[in-house]
């Protein structure tokens, strides 16, 4: 079954898939579930490029990206389901029923922080997931089953930040207050989520976004611009 998972995923187009045990929260955090999927979308090195040299806001490809990884994660809960065992998808019109606060704009288990007990990464200063080979260039979506899969918890990753300060100072919204995540932190110290406008700035402007982009320098090839990286 599990080889199976992965591949039916591979071929439709995930990046990352990474299953995790979660039976160490609380019944309210993990709704009785001991194993979550994570599943991962990259955004192109193109699509980031375009937008750090044209300096625009561009919510095409992020948009499209994050519905495939709900899609993606519906795909999997109706797989599980299938083969038996009980499953739910985080995907955003899951969350809205009874999962999803508005007044906090947070829900019972983020994306983020089943990330984070896999060992993809760690919160920055933006309050995004931060990867090493990506930056914070993913789009993301996660599944709650009880299906007997093998998982993988890694040690949590301290940020890797820095000083650096490029999220808060390019922030036009001045939300980013520049902390350094700490595990159990409350998000208000380190974003005023309220009064962001999701422009995408701080995630392209991100130091490892920017690395993972020019990385993958040859894949510009799609873009008709050419410039260095160092000149941004």
């Amino acid at each position: 079954m599990y080889n199976e998972l992965v591949t039916e995923l591979n071929t439709r187009g995930a990046n990352l898939i990474k299953i995790v045990d979660i039976s160490q929260l609380s019944v309210k955090e993990n709704r009785g579930y001991n194993v979550a999927i994570i599943i991962g979308v990259v955004l192109s090195p193109g699509y980031i490029f375009r937008q750090l040299i044209e300096n625009i806001v561009d919510y095409s490809e992020f948009g499209e990206k994050e519905r495939r990884t709900d899609e993606l994660a519906e795909w999997i809960a109706d797989f599980l389901i299938a083969k038996g065992y009980s499953s739910f998808a985080q995907s955003e019109r899951n969350l809205i029923d009874g999962y999803y606060n508005e007044n906090t704009k947070t829900t019972l288990l983020p994306h983020k922080k089943i990330a984070i007990l896999a060992g993809l990464g760690w919160i920055g200063k933006s309050n995004l997931l931060v990867t090493q080979e990506y930056g914070s260039a993913l789009c993301m979506c996660t599944v709650l089953t009880n299906a007997p899969l093998p998982t993988e918890n890694r040690p949590i990753i301290k940020p890797k930040c820095g000083e650096c300060t490029i999220c808060k100072d390019i922030c036009p919204a001045g939300v980013i207050h520049g902390t350094t995540w700490e595990r159990g932190m409350n998000r208000d110290l380190i974003v005023d989520v309220y009064q962001c406008d999701g422009c995408l700035k701080c995630l392209v402007n991100c130091f490892w976004t920017k690395k993972y982009a020019e990385n993958n320098i040859a894949i510009f090839n799609e873009c008709d611009v050419h410039q260095d990286f160092n000149t941004l």
